[in-house]
């Protein structure tokens, strides 16, 4: 436990200096590591004072995530169950915040609240509003269900008749960032959870900074190290979220998946902010990793490389260390997957014998990713070259020979033939409207033979 000298006074060393060590970062210590939980302190509220509806709504939770055994009990029989009972008899602060009443909620912790407000644009007045207290279980749907009303959804089909929805913000992000902003806010500091909506981002503060020890930079590797510990198993036991720190990790997961930038955080010291970018994610990179086998697929680690090479044309062990928070030696672990495992990568022939080569997209794998990737828009670059010299050798290439080149499914090449029309290397030729008969020749820009 942090102690103080004989006159009192308490200091802490940082790297070489020796510096005060006041009672709020004392605090702030001793909640990461466990020593202090607001959420598990008496509230000197009797369970009888609780709210019926909440606990109906609690069973129904508990019932819906198969726990039976816990739903049947009695009132107090379930938060004894639940550890919300503290030693002194009474309701523990987190068994307040998730069924006490708003009255009972507003005496007891009066920090607590959240406001939702929606804006047709980021700089317009707001068209949508709610505020409110109700306990924690009641506003997490409340906030959920007021974004996903004003969402955009665009359906995409995929290869063997299988639909997957665009959105410009996922379902799963939402909720789990919602939910973390509740669960590891600081209640002892001022201020509500505040949602606001736009179709250019969706950013969701809380009070309190980020625990000691994390930060924007490692919150992807951290240990989980939750502020309000008793809150967060409880949660976690109702299965609303994640208790071993996954939540952040799903939220980026959700939104690289759909060709989306990952969520930002900031941490202000005195509120932290988590930030969406809206618009409908990218059609191509989502079929992509649909595609991808199912390991790949669920990586976050490949997700955030492969979302980097989107707009780079390379990338090594360094660069990707800083992206996943984790060392060089564990980024070139992912970096060789991808090549040898996936077939995703190759390494340039400079660099290969490095101990951290510089890699980039197979030609297949970039031929896939088609619109997706923004530089090889600049270029002629590997899988560009391999339809140009089928044309030149035949005249025209079709879909169906693009798939054979390349092993695409229909969608995939249909978005390459369009890149490469957009560009003016190839144009549609003949009177065919669809299906196999379509057909493509050089156009404006494709690349002359040089005399």
């Amino acid at each position: 436990m942090p102690h103080s000298n004989a006159a009192g006074l308490s200091t802490r060393r940082l790297g070489k200096e020796c510096l005060p060590y006041p009672p709020d970062q004392q605090r702030e210590v001793m909640i990461a590591r466990g020593q202090v939980d607001w959420s598990a302190d008496s509230s000197s509220v009797d369970f009888s004072n609780l709210s019926a509806i909440e606990f109906e709504r609690l069973r129904r939770i508990l019932t819906a995530g198969g726990r039976d055994n816990l739903a049947d009990l009695s009132n107090k029989a379930l938060l004894e169950s639940l550890r919300l009972i503290a030693s002194d008899g009474s309701v523990t602060n987190a068994g307040v915040l998730l069924l006490g009443d708003e009255s009972l909620i507003s005496t007891v912790v009066p920090s607590y609240g959240y406001s939702f407000q929606f804006r047709p644009s980021s700089g317009s007045e707001a068209t949508g509003r709610i505020r409110g207290n109700r306990p924690l279980i009641a506003a997490i749907p409340i906030l959920t269900e007021a974004i996903e009303a004003r969402r955009e959804i665009h359906p995409l089909n995929l290869a063997g008749g299988v639909q997957l929805s665009l959105t410009d913000y996922p379902s799963e992000a939402i909720r789990e960032l919602i939910i973390n902003a509740f669960i590891h806010r600081s209640y002892e500091t001022s201020g509500t959870v505040d949602v606001e909506h736009s179709p250019e981002r969706l950013a969701i503060v809380s009070p309190g900074g980020l625990v000691a020890g994390v930060t924007p930079a490692n919150i992807l590797t951290y240990p989980s190290t939750p502020r309000n510990r008793l809150l967060t198993e409880t949660v976690s036991v109702l299965q609303l979220a994640e208790r071993t720190g996954q939540g952040v990790d799903r939220a980026y997961r959700e939104m690289l998946r759909i060709g989306k930038e990952p969520p930002q955080f900031e941490d202000k010291g005195t509120l932290v902010r988590a930030t969406l970018a809206g618009g409908i994610g990218n059609d191509a990179f989502a079929r992509f990793v649909s595609d991808l086998p199912v390991k790949a697929g669920r990586d976050l680690n490949v997700l955030l490389a492969l979302s980097h090479l989107r707009h780079n044309s390379s990338i090594d062990a360094s660069k990707l260390a800083n992206i996943i928070q984790r060392t060089p030696i564990e980024a070139q672990e992912v970096l060789a997957a991808m090549a040898d495992e996936y077939g995703l990568l190759e390494a340039t022939r400079r660099t290969i014998s490095k101990p951290f080569p510089t890699y980039r997209l197979r030609s297949e794998a970039l031929a896939a990713m088609s619109r997706s990737v923004t530089y090889r828009r600049r270029v002629i670059d590997d899988t560009d070259q391999k339809v140009i010299e089928h044309v030149k050798e035949y005249g025209f290439i079709t879909n169906q020979t693009i798939r054979r080149l390349f092993d695409l499914h229909v969608y995939a090449a249909r978005d390459l033939i369009n890149s490469l029309r957009d560009r003016e290397i190839l144009e549609k030729i003949g009177d065919a409207r669809g299906g196999v008969g379509v057909r493509y020749g050089p156009g404006p820009k494709f690349p002359k033979k040089k005399s």
